[in-house]
């Protein structure tokens, strides 16, 4: 356990709500592991106190703070400087409070797709198929294009918000995202949508998309991911598995967002196996 000092430095997340977080679990655990004088909590905040929260980062000389839903977005008009990365996903996850001026970063989709290399998942010249157009798949698609996959299908249940999602990457990336099945082959799945999570365990994201009647394209070659960690084990990994597919779920992203986010707060670079001995340590997994 750290000894909690005038000197210890502070960090902690901030949402609405912020109970079921598991980042100071994660981020307590890297300071003790690395001997960092820091302690990490969680604050519930409500959007009408956002902006009060932010400028009580500055006050207090807070290190640096994680933000979860529902402030990623809003979160940005409070900041010193928005980096030129976080700006193109859309939202704020992370913020670094220097010397009294905040930065903002989003480490989500680089945690992402860091889970991905890390489990021997290559993204670069990979066909790969999204499930869902929400708020994630954003971001996530424009890091999975910044690494060099060959192409990307999105299939969501209202085909309209796909489509409006593929016409923003056109203009922002000049990349042409599918909303169409034209080959039903994948090298990468990724199901970005809650269909496996409570009250859904029994429903797979394919459940509500026309162009896909059963999961008989997946097989040995393909990489299947469900952005849920809980449950550990969806119906959808469960089914892949069944096909032989390599499986993960979110844990990973959760994990390596918070290892990047935690280098942005302290200056300091991380052993390389921190992400697996989190999942060890903290997880049990």
């Amino acid at each position: 356990m750290v000894e909690i000092n005038g000197r210890t430095k502070q960090l902690g997340i901030i949402g609405y709500p912020v109970e079921h977080t598991f980042s100071p679990n994660m981020h307590n655990f890297i300071s003790e592991t690395i001997h960092k004088n820091y302690v990490y909590g969680a604050w519930s905040v409500s959007g009408e106190n956002l902006a009060a929260a932010i400028e009580g980062v500055r006050a207090l000389g807070i290190s640096g703070i994680n933000v979860t839903a529902p402030h990623k977005v809003e979160v940005m008009k409070y900041l010193d400087c928005v980096t030129d990365g976080a700006r193109e996903l859309g939202s704020v996850n992370t913020v670094v409070n220097r010397d009294g001026k905040l930065y903002g970063y989003n480490t989500d989709a680089d945690g992402f797709c860091m889970a991905l290399d890390k489990s021997g998942v290559q993204i670069k010249n990979s066909k790969i198929l999204i499930f869902g157009a929400g708020g994630v798949t954003r971001p996530t698609l424009i890091r999975l294009i910044d690494n060099g996959a060959l192409s990307v299908t999105v299939l969501n249940r209202t085909k309209a918000k796909a489509i409006e999602l593929a016409d923003d990457i056109l203009k922002t990336k000049g990349f042409n995202v599918e909303t169409e099945v034209k080959e039903l082959y994948f090298d990468i799945v990724i199901n970005t949508t809650s269909a496996g999570m409570k009250p859904q365990e029994n429903a797979l994201p394919t459940d509500c998309i026309d162009e896909i009647k059963d999961l008989s394209f997946i097989n040995s070659k393909t990489a299947v991911v469900d952005m849920i960690y809980n449950p550990d084990e969806t119906l959808f990994l469960r089914e892949a598995k069944k096909r032989g597919a390599k499986t993960l779920n979110g844990l990973g992203m959760l994990i390596y967002q918070g290892v990047i986010a935690y280098e942005l707060f302290t200056g300091e670079k991380l052993p390389s196996d921190m992400g697996e001995r989190i999942r060890r340590e903290v997880f049990k997994r």
